[in-house]
Parts: structure tokens; C-alpha cells; sequence
């Protein structure tokens, strides 16, 4: 489908001011949506549109809000987001997006979310801001200072209670209504119902997105909204995956660099992101130790009762005395599939490979770990106890693909696989069977979105 007449001015306008946003605004998928009322883009990077309200905004008005929604998308909150309630997670999103925005001069059609209009700080991420606004309601439902801070994504609190979440509660939807209240009404058009009120409304008008103003849609949520199309290839043939969604944030920082590199003007917000983006500031080594440890002990912690003979250090069994089951954890089998194409240097490899042994010994790997050359196929396989027992053959192309299907067929089937590679490589659609997969990522290809993911500084 192509972009209407004035989608496409505005697109343009947008491009003329800020070209390094400009692999990100054609990524933009149109779909037509007769009665949405506005525009709003979903995590796929699809842009919905009124065809009957196309002509109500200014291209300038309009560009400002292709460049609010793309913010979104650059910014990764569908996957920063996406385990909280959607009301407050695009609150939280949009005011992490708009004061900087505003500071450019950005015009938007209605009163938009800030920090300001929530009673919040400038200059917080939208983790923070969502804590800030759960912690609101918290403390007015008790009527009294809140005694406990909300988790905000991605902490670890978070990660072993997703079964808590706030969406099975009524708080966090309370805490929108509340901040929505909070926001003001803004500008509004005469003659219409108050589209912040939820009393003056019905429910279909209350899921309409409103770009800026705390309802953009899974772009800023990571949860689809009843007005948005199914995933790629789940019913719907239109969308971008996060793999190429990834590529396009990565476009867009090095656009931002080098004009910057090159004396012109870009927000300085932006040049902060394409920073953190093109050299995030994490310890990748921390990152990877944690990484592992957290995949080994989950994998470990299916344990089960075992009438092996226990071990003579436990204690002699006597002639014709019952050995009773007992619990056992198994250190779980790894494997370890090295990218040993062209672009891949030894010192990366050996750096990393000492990393993950050190990593593992500390865990209790003892029986060392079978170690996959592998270039377009896997060219040795073998079991190592020291880093400085490896010795890596290839140099052709990439295909890790073939290394994991190398690591499934091994005996006993490894539990945990890590890869080392830089990216440049297909990938199958779904991971090895009863395999955890690590990716240590060295450059600024893909990995696939049912793996753990590290960046290695390189």
C-alpha cells in the first residue's frame, strides 16, 4: 500500500529537517484504518491511519508525530514495556519522549503527556517515570507514603515475579486514569467529547490511539491494541521483525554520528541514544557471566531423585543394604559454537572463550565443554578443559544455523549452547530443542529473537 498524498508531505517535511531519521520513516508500513480518527503506529513498525482526518493537520503538524511514534520505535519500548500495564507504560513512554521534543520546538495536535503535566522530573527513562506513577497510586490507595517502590522492567525483582504483574491487578489502571486526570485536557477540538474523561466515553473511543498524549499503541506499549493488525506472518503479511527492526536503530545511530561528525545539527538527545546504541556503557563481561549463570541454574534446577550409588565421600554402602533415591542436580552440558569465519579475529575468540571457562568453573564445570568450529558448516568438534586446548579451523562463510544443528546432534545433548559470532549469519526460525541458546554478539550483525542476546565490546 503507498502513503497517501499528505502522509507523504509529511514524511518529506520530516526527511528535509532530520535525514538521519530517514531509513526509519520509510520503514514505515501504511495501513488504512476508516474510522481511527488519528495515527498511530504499532511495534511492527505499520502506520494506521484515518484516511478521513489526513487532511485536518499541517504537514508540520503530522511530521510531528511520525517523529513522536518513530521515537518509540528507536527507543525499543515495545520491548522495554512490554510486560506492564499498556495505559501506564505509554504514559511513562511518552513522557520519556516529549520533553525532549518539545525542547526541538516539535508541534503536536493536542495537549500532549510531559513530565511536567504528570508532576514528574525532566529527564528520566520511562522505567522510572512508570515506578514514579505506580508509586502515585500506591501511595494514594493506602492513603499514606508508599513503604515499597515498585519494580521498574528489566530489574531483577521483575524477572522472578512476571506472575504478579500488574496488569492482574486494578492499580495500574487506576494510576492511568489518575495521571490522564493529572495530564489535563488539553487542546481540544469544539463540539467533541473530552477524549481524556473516561465517564464522557465509550469503550471503543477510549482504545483510539492519540499520538503524544498517552495512547500511541504497541509501538510504545509492546501490546497490541484491538485496532492493530496481527504479528508478521500470523495473519497479517505486512510488518518488520525485531531483527530488522534492530537494523534500522542501528542505521539511524550511525546516521546521527556522522552528521554529527560532521558539524550538523542534531538534538543532543539523539546523539546520546546513537552513543548507548553503537557503545552501550555495560559490562559485557558482568552481562555474560550473569547471563550464563542465570541459564545453567535455571536448566539445573529441574532436578530428580537418582538410585545411582552416591559417592565415597558420602559414606560407605554396606553388602546387600538398600540404596534409597536421592536428589541429584546435574551441572548441565554446554557447547560452545565459535564462528570461525574471515571476519572473526583469534584475540576476540580467545578472549571470550577464557571468559565463559572461567565463567563455568566457577559454577561447577568440571567435565569440560564440547568446543564447534564452525564457518559455513562445522569444520572440528571437540571435548576442551582449557582455553589454550582450543585450536580453531575454518575461514569460509557463516552459517551458525549449521553449528547448532551440529551442537542438537551431540551425545549427551548439551542443555546450554553459547555462540560467538558477529552476526553476519542466517539464523533457523526456532532454536535447537531442549537447548538455552547465548548469543555474544562482536559486531553489528543479527541474532535471533528466541536467544539471549550480549553485546561484546570489541
Amino acid at each position: 500500500m503507498t502513503f497517501p498524498q499528505e502522509l507523504q508531505a509529511a514524511r518529506l517535511r520530516l526527511i528535509k529537517e532530520r535525514p538521519y531519521l530517514a531509513s526509519a520513516a520509510w520503514a514505515l508500513q501504511p495501513a488504512a484504518k476508516p474510522g481511527l480518527g488519528t495515527l498511530a503506529v504499532d511495534m511492527y513498525w505499520r502506520l494506521y491511519y484515518d484516511p478521513g482526518v489526513l487532511s485536518q493537520w499541517t504537514p508540520e503538524i503530522m511530521g510531528g508525530v511520525l517523529y513522536h511514534e518513530i521515537c518509540h520505535l528507536l527507543r525499543d519500548h515495545p520491548e522495554r514495556m512490554k510486560y506492564f500495564n499498556p495505559q501506564l507504560s505509554n504514559l511513562a513512554a511518552d513522557a520519556e519522549i516529549n520533553d525532549d521534543l518539545i525542547r526541538e520546538g516539535v508541534k503536536f495536535p493536542v495537549q500532549p503527556v510531559t513530565p511536567q503535566s504528570l508532576g514528574l522530573p525532566d529527564n528520566l527513562l520511562a522505567e522510572e517515570y512508570y515506578t514514579a506513577l505506580a508509586g502515585q497510586e500506591k501511595q494514594s490507595a493506602d492513603g499514606s507514603p508508599e513503604n515499597e517502590q515498585t519494580d521498574a522492567p528489566g530489574q531483577e525483582s521483575d524477572q522472578n515475579n512476571r506472575g504478579n504483574s500488574h496488569n492482574e491487578n486494578g492499580q495500574d489502571a487506576q494510576a492511568a486514569e489518575r495521571a490522564h486526570e493529572k495530564h489535563g485536557q488539553g487542546e481540544k477540538d469544539p463540539g467533541k467529547k473530552d477524549p481524556m474523561k473516561k465517564n464522557s466515553q465509550s469503550c471503543e473511543e477510549e482504545e483510539r490511539p492519540m499520538p503524544g498524549s498517552g495512547r500511541c499503541g504497541s509501538c510504545a506499549t509492546g501490546q497490541r491494541a484491538p485496532w492493530e493488525e496481527e504479528p508478521p506472518g500470523k495473519g497479517s503479511a505486512s510488518g518488520i521483525s525485531p531483527v530488522e527492526g534492530e537494523l534500522i536503530r542501528r542505521d539511524v545511530a550511525h546516521q546521527i554520528e556522522e552528521q554529527a561528525r560532521g558539524q550538523g545539527k542534531v538534538p543532543g538527545h539523539l546523539v546520546r541514544w546513537a552513543e548507548e546504541k553503537l557503545r552501550p556503557k555495560i559490562d559485557w563481561k558482568k552481562q555474560l557471566a550473569s547471563a550464563i549463570r542465570r541459564t545453567v541454574a535455571d536448566t539445573a534446577g529441574a532436578t530428580d531423585y537418582s538410585y545411582s550409588r552416591p559417592s565415597r565421600r558420602q559414606g560407605k554402602v554396606g553388602k546387600g543394604e538398600v540404596i534409597l533415591p536421592s536428589l541429584r542436580r546435574p551441572v548441565p552440558a554446554v557447547a560452545i559454537i565459535a564462528d570461525t569465519s574471515a571476519s572473526i579475529s583469534d584475540s576476540m575468540l580467545a578472549r571470550t572463550l577464557a571468559e565463559i571457562s572461567g565463567i563455568l568453573k566457577a559454577l561447577g564445570q568440571q567435565e569440560g565443554v564440547q568446543v564447534l568450529a564452525v564457518d559455513h558448516t562445522v569444520q572440528s568438534c571437540r571435548r576442551m578443559f582449557r582455553p589454550e586446548q582450543i585450536r580453531l579451523a575454518g575461514g569460509g562463510g557463516t552459517d551458525m544455523g549449521a553449528g547448532l544443528e551440529g551442537a542438537s546432534r551431540l551425545r549427551p545433548l548439551p542443555q546450554v549452547g553459547i555462540v560467538l559470532t558477529d552476526g553476519y549469519t542466517s539464523w533457523p526460525p526456532q532454536p535447537p530443542q531442549g537447548m538455552r541458546v547465548i548469543v555474544v554478539l562482536s559486531g553489528e550483525g543479527t541474532a535471533p529473537d528466541w536467544a539471549k542476546v550480549i553485546q561484546m565490546s570489541v
